[in-house]
């Protein structure tokens, strides 16, 4: 079956709604806007909508912190917040999942005429990051057939806030944190948007300084902090800084999305006893009180990361879906 017909024949999308497209040399998905700070109030529109919070790269303060490399555009189709991107360091496009109310009858028609985009592109149309709330509506579009997968070293760590506090509270990670305050006398304040330079000195300082560039294949964790905290506010972002007689050991930036408080960014200087359980404890006494669940975010693969996380209390992993859609015709899967 044609592409261009492909998207039409499976949702019955009305072939005049479909918005036009026509490729202008590297310039792509011509009727989308770039995604920027002031899209807040839109994404935050759609993303109210939905009984559950997304996946960490869903969250509006991921998308604007990693728009440098994983570039973002934007367009409502069918009462949906409908989001493509493409990964520069990969050179892959590719579509996130429509963000409204999910209602089925508008949902695949936003998944109808975000694949209609793709084809007119000659691509193809694959939707990534999917949290697993969203499988059963991308499972029950009429005539197709949903290939999904993930891998679990990119799923997202959440915990119960009861979990987590459970974590914190365990007699190693109290003595743990009473060894640094003993040892530390850590003063803690509030992160600000002056606080920019300060966030990526610790950065480079405490990570990048272990790895070469190469290996933060998502793109620079300096930037991503230093991108934050400049738009400190208008992102609603919560944070501290944690600094022992004028030298800064560590930061932590969280934001929230329904019940659930995400741990954005975090870096802490290596080898202090007790400083990253003093970290997340401050953390969430501050920010975390009412939240329902932290989302921890993934382990990128990083086997060291994954451990840790996975000593830091009881968790689930919330899969981060691809989406590969295959079509059917008289009842055969294409």
């Amino acid at each position: 079956m044609r592409k261009n017909n492909l998207a039409r024949a499976i949702f019955a999308c009305d072939a005049h709604a479909m918005p036009a497209f026509e490729a202008r040399g590297k310039k792509r998905f011509k009727g989308f806007e770039p995604l920027a700070l002031s899209t807040k109030p839109i994404y935050d529109e759609y993303a109210g909508r939905l009984m559950e919070p997304l996946s960490s790269p869903l969250y509006f303060q991921s998308l604007y912190a990693w728009n440098f490399t994983s570039v973002n555009k934007y367009k409502i189709l069918y009462n949906h917040l409908c989001i493509v991107a493409h990964d520069t360091i990969h050179d892959d496009t590719f579509a996130f999942p429509p963000i409204g109310d999910c209602r089925p009858e508008t949902f695949s028609k936003a998944v109808g005429a975000v694949c209609e985009e793709f084809a007119h592109e000659g691509l193809d149309c694959v939707f990534k990051e999917t949290p697993d709330f969203m499988l059963p509506y991308f499972s029950s579009l009429p005539r197709c057939e949903a290939d999904i997968s993930h891998d679990a070293d990119w799923s997202d760590y959440v915990f119960t806030r009861e979990a987590f506090a459970a974590g914190i509270g365990k007699n190693s990670s109290r003595e743990a944190i009473r060894s640094f305050e003993r040892k530390r006398r850590p003063v803690v304040r509030v992160l600000s948007s002056s606080d920019t330079g300060n966030v990526a000195a610790i950065t480079e300082m405490n990570y990048c300084v272990e790895r070469d560039c190469a290996e933060c294949f998502c793109g620079c964790e300096a930037e991503v902090a230093r991108r934050l905290v400049g738009a400190y506010d208008e992102l609603e972002l919560n944070g501290i800084v944690i600094e022992s007689d004028d030298d800064p050991l560590a930061f932590g930036i969280t934001c929230f999305q329904k019940h659930t408080i995400h741990f954005i960014s975090k870096k802490a200087r290596r080898s202090v006893r007790g400083l990253n359980e003093f970290l997340n404890a401050e953390l969430m006494g501050r920010f975390g009180r009412w939240c329902e669940s932290v989302n921890y975010s993934d382990d990128m693969g990083n086997a060291g990361l994954r451990f840790y996380k996975s000593r830091l209390g009881a968790y689930v992993l919330s899969h981060r879906n691809t989406i590969r859609l295959r079509f059917r015709e008289g009842g055969e899967v294409l």
